[in-house]
């Protein structure tokens, strides 16, 4: 191999390493916008779960509630009709 031809091997590997570096910047760029992201959709999920979470135990509470308030009604009218017929003996 003559000087010339060494020469243009030192260029063209020159050339790869800077296209190497190129990419790897591209890498770990696309690696930090990518755990942004994932970071963003985690939170959201979180959000979206403790939301979930509030709901649930809202409709839990609301029908306790609307079970006693109907079984009060309940023990109401009963106790009504016990005294109807009470009153009418």
């Amino acid at each position: 191999m003559n000087e010339e031809e060494k020469k243009g091997c030192m260029q063209m590997l020159e050339e790869i390493r800077g296209e190497l570096k190129l990419m790897r910047a591209e890498l770990g760029h696309t690696r930090e916008l990518s755990e942004r992201r994932l970071a963003a959709v985690e939170k959201i999920c979180e959000d979206h779960e403790s939301r979930l979470r509030d709901v649930t135990a809202g409709v839990t509470q609301f029908r306790f509630w609307s079970s006693v308030t109907s079984g009060g009604s309940t023990a109401m009218s009963l106790l009504a009709l016990l005294k109807s017929f009470v009153y009418k003996m």
